[in-house]
């Protein structure tokens, strides 16, 4: 099995991929969530440059220190280059107010490959078995999320447990 980004399952596989898009995860240290909730909220303007924004330890209090918050923004087709958490932080002084200028840039990751690009036409759910025994999975393979990524394991896992069962 070959559960890898699409560019790399291509040169393994031999298989025809689609461009990947980068994607930069901006982490923030907060005294206390701008929001309580368990929440990825949009930016529905697509003013960006952040397209969602979760705040961590509402849903796992333990990646941070007790007390704090850890706040994830992405930004999508990001381009590597210096900066790029001020303008986050401007975008969400606009959502969250002043208190946005005393969190902590704690680290952005740059991902190259973050997100193949499947604007239309694309066909999502590509299949998994490329021949007895091998077999492949990732967002690539279906939608441009980690919920596609999630959902290609899924059909992966089923694709391989109905091999075994014949």
């Amino acid at each position: 099995m070959v559960a890898t980004e699409a560019p790399a399952a291509g040169r393994l596989l031999g298989l025809a991929v689609p461009p990947s898009r980068p994607v930069a995860s901006v982490y923030f240290g907060a005294e206390r969530p701008p929001f309580e909730e368990p929440s990825i909220l949009l930016d529905g303007t697509g003013a960006g440059p952040a397209a969602n924004v979760a705040v961590m330890t509402n849903v796992a209090p333990g990646y941070g220190p007790p007390g704090a918050a850890l706040v994830a923004c992405a930004v999508v087709g990001a381009p590597a280059r210096a900066g790029l958490d001020a303008e986050v932080r401007d975008q969400l002084r606009r959502w969250f107010g002043s208190a946005v200028d005393r969190w902590r840039h704690l680290r952005t990751y740059r991902i190259a490959h973050g997100q193949p690009d499947q604007r239309p036409p694309f066909s999502p759910k590509q299949r998994v078995r490329l021949q007895p025994g091998l077999y492949v999975c990732g967002d690539h393979r279906d939608t441009a999320s980690i919920q596609g990524a999630l959902y290609s394991g899924r059909r992966t896992a089923e694709a391989v447990a109905d091999q075994l069962a014949r």
